[in-house]
C-alpha cells in the first residue's frame, strides 16, 4: 500500500492564495419551489456521451480527453439531476471510535442509497497518513481540516460545493455542509493550472511508487455551471496534466485526488441502481472493476445518486431510530413513499465491465 505527502508549507503557502479562490456550489434549493415548465429539460451535449438520463434529464454523461498523448475518462455528475455521498473504506481513513453512519461506511448502502438509485461513483484521496488534509462525514470529524486546502463539500441534500477552506465564502451562507473531503491545494484555479504544478515540485503532489512522478492520477473539479466532474487515467503521468485535462473539461476549481496503479476507479450506471448491478462505463485498464463499491472497499469512494423525477420533489436525510440517516424524499412534487427514480435509459444488460478509452471522445 503506497504512501503519500502532503505538500511542504512554504508551497502549501504559495499554492492556497486563501483569499482568490472562488467558491463554485451546486444548491438546488429552489427546486422545490419551481414548476417543471420554469425548469429547462437538462439536455445532452456534444462531445459527450450520456450514461444515464431521467425524468429532469441527463444524470451522468462521459468522454474521453486527450492530453499529450495521455487519455483520460472524464465522468460528469450534472448538478441538477444528481446527488453525492462520500464513503469511508473499511482501512483508510480510520475512524477509531467515529460512530460513522451506514450511509457513509466502506460500501454503497443499498437500504439508503439504493433508494434514490446509483447512478456512479469513484475513488477519493490519499490516506490519512499523508497529511494531505482534513475529513468529516456526516458531522463527524475524522480529520481536522487545513486551511488552504481544496475542499469538497456536501450537505444533507446531496448537493456539493467546491473552495479553499479558510476562503470567508466558503462554503456559501445557508449550504450547511455536513460532509467534506480536502486533497492538498488547490490544484486548478480560476480555470488555470496552478503555477504549482510542475515536473520540479511533484514531491508536493503525492508519493508515488518507487519515487517516480509519473504514474496514475485522478482529479476532481466543478464547471462553471457547478456541475461535478471527475477525471482518470492509468497512464503514468505528471500532476500538471491532470489539472490541463480538468481545464480543457471545463473546470474552474478543482483539486488531484488518488494517485498510484492500485486505487483509480471509476463507474458509471446506464439506469439508476437500486441494488447491485453493472456499472458498464468503467476506467479502462484500472486494477478494480467498479462493483467493488458494491460489497465493500477499503478506501474512501463516492457514490452519486438520482435525484426524482419530479422537479418539485428532492432527497434529504433524516435520522432515523438509531444513529442512521436515511434519504427521503421531500416536496410537493413526491409521490408515493419507496422513493423509486425511473430512468429513460434500460439496464445494461452488458457483461463486458470496463468500456475502452482509446479515442479522444467516447461521442
Amino acid at each position: 500500500m503506497s504512501r503519500h505527502f502532503a505538500i511542504p508549507v512554504a508551497a502549501l503557502l504559495f499554492i492556497a492564495g486563501f483569499g482568490s479562490i472562488a467558491a463554485f456550489s451546486h444548491d438546488s434549493a429552489t427546486t422545490t419551489s419551481a414548476t417543471t415548465t420554469t425548469i429547462p429539460y437538462e439536455r445532452a451535449q456534444a462531445g459527450w456521451t450520456v450514461a444515464s438520463r431521467s425524468g429532469r434529464g441527463v444524470m451522468v454523461d462521459y468522454r474521453n480527453e486527450v492530453v499529450g498523448t495521455t487519455v483520460f475518462r472524464v465522468l460528469r455528475l450534472r448538478a441538477r439531476t444528481t446527488l453525492l455521498d462520500w464513503h469511508v473504506g473499511s482501512i483508510d481513513p480510520p475512524t477509531g471510535a467515529a460512530k460513522v453512519p451506514a450511509i457513509a461506511r466502506s460500501s454503497i448502502d443499498w437500504t439508503s442509497e439504493g433508494l434514490a438509485g446509483v447512478v456512479a461513483v469513484f475513488n477519493g484521496g490519499f490516506k490519512k497518513a499523508a497529511k494531505a488534509g482534513g475529513a468529516v462525514v456526516d458531522g463527524v470529524t475524522l480529520d481536522p481540516l487545513v486551511k488552504g486546502d481544496m475542499t469538497v463539500a456536501i450537505n444533507a441534500h446531496g448537493h456539493w460545493s467546491m473552495g479553499v477552506w479558510g476562503n470567508p465564502t466558503f462554503p456559501a451562507k445557508g449550504f450547511d455542509a455536513v460532509t467534506y473531503r480536502q486533497n492538498l491545494g488547490p490544484l486548478v484555479e480560476h480555470s488555470k493550472t496552478n503555477p504549482a504544478a510542475t515536473a520540479a515540485n511533484w514531491e508536493g503532489w503525492g508519493s508515488p511508487l518507487n519515487h517516480n512522478p509519473l504514474t496514475p492520477r485522478t482529479g476532481l473539479g466543478m464547471d462553471a455551471q457547478g456541475n461535478l466532474i471527475f477525471v482518470a487515467t492509468m497512464d503514468h503521468i505528471e500532476v500538471a496534466q491532470v489539472a490541463q485535462a480538468l481545464v480543457d473539461t471545463g473546470v474552474v476549481e478543482g483539486m488531484e485526488l488518488d494517485i498510484n496503479p492500485f486505487w483509480p476507479i471509476l463507474g458509471a450506471a446506464t439506469a439508476p441502481l437500486h441494488a447491485p448491478g453493472v456499472l458498464a462505463v468503467q476506467l479502462s485498464g484500472s486494477q478494480h472493476d467498479a462493483s467493488i463499491y458494491e460489497t465493500g472497499w477499503q478506501r474512501d469512494f463516492f457514490v452519486a445518486m438520482a435525484e426524482p423525477n419530479s422537479w418539485t420533489c428532492s432527497w434529504t436525510t433524516r435520522a432515523a431510530t438509531g444513529p442512521t440517516p436515511r434519504l427521503v424524499r421531500t416536496g410537493s412534487g413526491c409521490r408515493g413513499t419507496t422513493g423509486t427514480t425511473t430512468s429513460t435509459v434500460a439496464t445494461s444488460t452488458t457483461t463486458t465491465s470496463t468500456i475502452s478509452s482509446t479515442t479522444t471522445s467516447a461521442g
